[in-house]
């Protein structure tokens, strides 16, 4: 079986659209990431440029989270192990930490503009 030269432009224009939809899919974010911090009472969302200190309360008392220098961290909680604490810093999108014991939930997403979920989440 030939290949006509109609053909060949065929495959090349589908190799093109597959290249120009994995470029505008993945190239990059929209600014700086977004440090989202959720616990029992409500879900806070920060610039991880920012420069921030917030109490989250939780069934075992307060959690301290710290935002500093492109990173986000728990500094404290009233959890008995500490696994939170000693986990370190965040610093990119898709990173997250948390304090089970205390329900505290703590990750970076990509700085969008839009934060509605999508089927993908669920």
């Amino acid at each position: 079986m030939l290949l006509k030269p109609f053909d060949i432009g065929i495959v090349f224009l589908a190799l093109g659209a597959v290249a120009a939809s994995f470029f505008l899919t993945y190239s990059g974010t929209n600014g700086p990431g977004l440090v989202n911090v959720r616990g029992e009472k409500g879900l806070w969302v920060f610039s991880v440029d920012s420069a921030e200190s917030i109490v989250v309360s939780g069934p075992l008392g307060n959690t301290v989270v710290e935002i500093s220098d492109g990173r986000a961290r728990i500094r404290s909680s009233p959890c008995v192990n500490q696994t939170c604490v000693s986990s370190g810093p965040i610093h990119a999108p898709g990173q997250w930490t948390a304090c089970l014991p205390n329900r505290v939930m703590m990750y970076i997403d990509e700085g969008k503009t839009n934060n509605d979920v999508d089927a993908a989440a669920w």
